[in-house]
């Protein structure tokens, strides 16, 4: 067993004792209750492995493209990416599931349930015997044409891949992001695991990432990592999938994400794309539950809202559940909790929680459901409010701990630096894209205080 099977493990024992044990996640209660989602919003799990390894270490035979569609049931998902190993090969006979990318869906697909292979590429830095390593972080590229294996010590020209066959892509584990580990600056990756996605900043600055993905069983720390990256101006949408079977073999769609497309027509390139704009609900409480959000009455996560002066919005939040719970509805705008509602949510009687919330510059609204011991159970995208055109810059603190962040990567991988060893061949071209997403976050700390500074003045009695 590596590092990565022994953390995940005690994540997933932690919160079995703090209480997950007590959710219901009854696959014959979720199919025969229905869909707690609108009608044009699809659940499904960006994020599995059919293989041999991790939790199916032991098995001899993949998993067929039919036990995987019977294996949607269980939470009555409507998409399922199946993700071929592009990396080191930690899943056996990845070379038979890269031969099943094709940009086509699998045969066995119905109008209600689409199987699609993509890919996951990673080359752990830590627990793992292979040669090849790289510190990055975990890749989902979805949307593929062809598979393949390509191999870089730093995370863009995969990244460029992707997006030269008409995908997208984006960075998974956001839970492993380090928040509350470290004295300040908190949460700027000190060590290094398997998975942690240590170049998220520098690419999604860059444009090349268009997505940020929980999985496992995910964490709260993942939200920081959201937040804060959105308070710089980057809107990168957000997920979240199982990861099987490296989830202790929880069903799929244990964690997903709901994708809102407009028309209501399902199609995967459409989903996909629905997740690049930032269309999206994830959930941590498998298809039992979900979360509609509104902003102004038709705004809904992805949307952009265009004020022309500051004042008040409108926002209505509801959420219906499969089964009977107790839980806190919490609007959060620009990464701290403005509103909350203590709630019940039952079959057919859903929870609604109204507010409004002011603006006086450019920002962004999320809504989440918590739970009082595990965290977020459900999330929204974010809805951007942009006030007389101007860009959001909600915080130069976090522009500021991006450039920490990056400054950090430069020093832990120059010459002399404990992760230096990494970069054989591709130092200079991946601290040249260090360099370049620093400058941008340096540019938007002072964008944020000039913005600041001019509400201030402009709110001034």
């Amino acid at each position: 067993m590596n590092i990565r099977r022994i953390t995940d493990w005690l994540r997933l024992l932690v919160l079995f004792l703090a209480g997950l044990g007590s959710i219901s996640l009854s696959p014959t209660s979720v199919q025969s209750a229905g869909r707690p989602e609108p009608s044009d919003w699809f659940a499904g799990d960006p994020h599995m492995h059919r293989g041999v390894g991790c939790g199916r270490a032991n098995e001899k035979e993949m998993l067929s493209p039919q036990q995987l569609l019977e294996m949607m049931k269980v939470n009555n998902l409507a998409v399922v990416s199946v993700l071929a190993d592009a990396g080191n090969g930690e899943i056996k006979y990845a070379d038979q599931d890269l031969a099943m990318i094709t940009g086509q869906d699998n045969a066995v697909s119905t109008p209600q349930r689409i199987l699609h292979w993509d890919a996951e590429w990673h080359y752990d830095p830590q627990g793992v015997t292979f040669e090849r390593k790289m510190i990055g972080g975990h890749l989902a590229l979805l949307g593929l044409k062809h598979g393949g294996q390509p191999y870089a010590q730093y995370t863009y020209p995969i990244l460029a891949w992707a997006k030269e066959q008409g995908g997208i892509a984006g960075f998974l584990h956001m839970q492993y992001l380090p928040y509350a580990f470290y004295p300040p600056p908190d949460g700027i990756p000190q060590s290094l695991d398997c998975c942690a996605p240590l170049e998220y900043p520098v690419e999604t600055a860059l444009g090349s990432a268009s997505f940020l993905m929980e999985d496992v069983v995910g964490s709260d720390s993942a939200l920081q990592g959201y937040y804060r990256i959105l308070n710089t101006g980057f809107r990168p949408g957000l997920a979240a999938g199982t990861d099987y079977s490296c989830n202790d073999m929880e069903p799929l769609g244990t964690l997903l994400t709901y994708v809102r497309i407009p028309g209501g027509h399902l199609s995967y390139s459409q989903w996909v794309e629905g997740i690049a704009r930032g269309r999206t609900v994830v959930s941590r409480n498998a298809h039992n539950e979900f979360l509609d959000l509104r902003v102004d009455g038709n705004a809904q996560p992805g949307d952009e809202i265009r004020l022309q002066e500051s004042g008040p919005v409108r926002v209505h939040i509801e959420w219906t559940s499969l089964h009977n719970d107790l839980g806190r509805i919490e609007l959060v705008q620009n990464g701290a909790v403005v509103a909350s509602k203590t709630a019940e949510a039952a079959p057919g009687s859903p929870a609604i929680f109204e507010t409004t919330v002011d603006f006086r510059q450019s920002g962004w609204l999320a809504a989440r459901r918590m739970h009082w011991q595990t965290g977020h159970r459900t999330h929204t995208g974010a809805v951007y409010v942009v006030m007389k055109g101007l860009p959001i810059r909600a915080s130069a603190e976090d522009a500021t701990f991006f450039v920490h962040w990056i400054d950090s990567l430069l020093k832990l991988t120059s010459p002399g630096g404990e992760w230096n060893r990494f970069f054989a061949n591709d130092l200079e071209a991946a601290q040249k894209r260090y360099r370049e997403a620093r400058a941008i976050f340096v540019q938007r700390a002072a964008e944020a205080e000039i913005q600041a500074a001019e509400t201030k003045k402009q709110n001034a009695p």
